[in-house]
């Protein structure tokens, strides 16, 4: 049996030299440059995501064609399609309003999104109300609810009349 001899204790100021004992220079110039590719690190993500969710949306005003062309009997759905550039896509936005005459305001333009769920809102011209399929809200003439989920009415959209052509302010 073999026993392995232990030398002399170590002195304790011995093992402390071998301790990293950085200086305070030292940790300031550390801490400067690790805060400095934190925050270097974290440019791209407040640009690309924090950003442009506070953004609000952005609209454009779209052209529906001759103004005179809207009866005041009921809705018509007018269609719109344009191109919006989403990063480094260009994608095409499509959707519908509900438009009318209006003998008091103009015209009465509202959006076709329901208030509840988003779903897209059909006029039915026999029991003249606005009916949401997904889960069966009804709105009135004037866009507010009548039953159903709903509890917000109908947006109703800005819109204006330049050379005889309707203008239709949408928002994405």
């Amino acid at each position: 049996m073999i026993i392995a001899e232990t030398g002399p204790p170590q002195p304790r100021e011995h093992l402390q030299e071998k301790c990293v004992n950085p200086s305070r220079r030292a940790f300031l110039m550390t801490s400067i440059l690790a805060g400095g590719a934190i925050v270097l690190s974290a440019a791209p993500l407040v640009s690309t995501v924090i950003v442009p969710s506070l953004k609000k949306g952005v609209g454009r005003w779209i052209d529906f064609g001759k103004a005179d062309s809207l009866t005041s009997d009921h809705f018509s759905m007018l269609s719109y399609e344009f191109m919006v550039k989403d990063g480094w896509l260009d994608l095409p936005q499509r959707g519908f309003v509900w438009a009318k005459a209006d003998s008091m305001e103009g015209f009465k333009i509202f959006s076709s999104t329901c208030s509840h769920l988003a779903c897209n809102v059909i006029w039915n011209k026999d029991s003249r109300v606005f009916e949401c399929p997904c889960h069966s809200g009804r709105f009135d003439p004037d866009g507010r609810p009548v039953s159903g989920p709903p509890k917000k009415p109908l947006s109703l959209l800005l819109h204006k009349v330049e050379e005889e052509k309707l203008l239709i302010h949408i928002t994405l």
